[in-house]
């Protein structure tokens, strides 16, 4: 029997020495963990008895919000956890619908992007309508819809329940942290749930909604939209807001549902060309342009090897000029894509361009990406497009689990490391997360170069308008060299 306790001593002995080891040699990724990737603990409550009851203890839960996120300051927290108290109140009446609301605006008093509800539940447990919104530069459009509505695609949404559209939008803000476009660009996917809707105070119903829409020459009428869910509506996959735009089906759609734009892949613009794709590129010209979705080397979205081949065709001949595509792009692991952009400038010509298009959808690790572009690229870099959907400072990173309430399900993302890509966080902030100290890069203003927001017209014509000026301007480029 003693030989048996020895043996066994010595086991634990030798896996506490394999592990103490493993987290010696690897001790900066260790100290990572520990500082940015919280686990967090699960709620342990009883099963509640009714629905009241688990509203009370989802919202008790969300007040360990604050241990996780760090992007509160102090007057923020006191907000929140003020906030929270008001919620619990009323936890017996609350709706799901209103639960949701709840939360989303509590985590939203931090005003940070990456502090915030999931936005899952918006098309996938809440009613929706027949009919699918995007914002351009020139309104709120219907850019798809099905059944007795389809012929409502092109059309300008005025208002929503006699309220003014833009009166609506400012109103849904404070369900969204963040930058003013990353606000706008989720607020389209509140107003297509009336249940939503109705919980926020804007529409009348919660099984519908009344919007007012302008045609063309600016005739104005009323249409009633219902909502409804649809088989399979629960397990959908992660959408996008920007994925609206796309000219395929989506899979809550069936076949009485029309979309702005039905064109074949060679007649659509390289933008929304193989959307499924996380990453796209192809030679124009003597250019190359590439798009690039999630920034993660996974088995399903690789991008290391699409970064390498970019790099490899320039090797002989480099390019005229480079597009880099993050319009769409909502992060990912920034670190991924240091070579690249490292090597990008080289790339091209000497005289060439390397053009980081953005918009309210580049987020995270893509603006870091745009940030490192534009340092590393220096005068050959050129940012164009949009506002991004984050400032040049933010919160974020976070653990391998998500903060998800035990009743309803509702997850909430939060925040653990401060960003600044346009001074640097190194030495000036504890919580500088620790890939910045090594990487970051001070990158000065990532506003737009050159502003193009594109109307709802430049979107129906199935053109890409930024592209149409950087090409533009590179066959300026070409025929000044000519000349000289």
């Amino acid at each position: 029997m003693k030989t048996v306790f020895m043996f066994i001593g010595a086991f634990f002995l030798l896996v506490f020495l394999v592990l103490a080891g493993g987290v010696a040699y690897n001790w900066e990724a260790a100290k990572q963990i520990w500082r940015f990737s919280p686990v967090v603990m699960p709620a342990m409550y009883g099963a509640p008895e009714n629905q009241a009851e688990a509203n009370e203890q989802d919202i008790r839960f969300l007040k360990q919000f604050l241990k996780y996120d760090r992007s509160f300051s102090e007057d923020e927290r006191t907000a929140f956890l003020d906030y929270v108290e008001e919620l619990s109140a009323r936890a017996a009446e609350l709706s799901k619908a209103d639960l949701y609301l709840g939360i989303s605006h509590a985590v939203a008093i931090a005003d940070n992007g990456h502090t915030g509800t999931s936005a899952s539940p918006l098309y996938r447990e809440f009613n929706r309508v027949s009919a699918k919104f995007f914002w351009f530069a020139d309104g709120l459009y219907v850019v798809r819809a099905g059944g007795a509505h389809k012929d409502l695609v092109g059309m300008r949404v005025v208002a929503i329940e006699a309220r003014n559209v833009d009166q609506v939008e400012r109103a849904l803000q404070k369900y969204t942290g963040g930058v003013p476009a990353w606000r706008k660009l989720y607020s389209s996917l509140f107003m297509g749930s009336p249940e939503i809707m109705h919980a926020a105070g804007l529409a009348a119903s919660p099984d519908a909604l009344s919007i007012t829409i302008a045609d063309t020459n600016g005739a104005e009428r009323n249409v009633v939209l219902t909502g409804s869910t649809v088989p399979g509506q629960i397990d959908l996959a992660r959408r996008r807001p920007w994925e609206t735009l796309k000219a395929t089906p989506l899979a809550d759609e069936d076949s009485t549902w029309q979309q702005t734009l039905s064109l074949n892949t060679d007649e659509v613009s390289h933008y929304l060309r193989d959307t499924d794709e996380n990453f796209y590129r192809t030679r124009i010209a003597d250019g190359v342009y590439l798009r690039a979705q999630l920034l993660l080397e996974r088995e399903e979205t690789p991008i290391l090897s699409h970064f390498e081949a970019v790099l490899n065709d320039a090797a002989e001949a480099p390019y005229a000029f480079m597009v880099v595509d993050l319009r769409w792009s909502p992060g990912g692991d920034y670190t991924k894509v240091i070579d690249f952009v490292k090597a990008a400038p080289n790339a091209v010509r000497e005289n060439g361009k390397i053009f980081i298009i953005v918009g309210p959808q580049t987020f995270s690790a893509a603006v870091v990406t745009t940030a490192f572009l534009k340092y590393y690229g220096g005068d050959k870099s050129v940012i164009v497009g949009s506002p991004m959907g984050d400032g040049e400072i933010f919160w974020a990173e976070r653990g391998p689990l998500p903060f998800k309430l035990p009743n309803s399900g509702f997850s909430v993302n939060f925040a653990t490391g401060y960003h600044d890509w346009a001074e640097g966080c190194a030495g000036k902030h504890k919580f500088c997360f620790s890939q910045n100290i090594v990487h970051e890069v001070p990158a000065g203003s990532l506003q737009p170069n050159v502003l193009i927001d594109p109307t709802y017209a430049d979107y129906a014509s199935g053109q890409d308008m930024i592209m149409d000026w950087i090409l533009n301007e590179e066959a300026k480029s070409e025929s000044i060299s000519a000349q000289n």
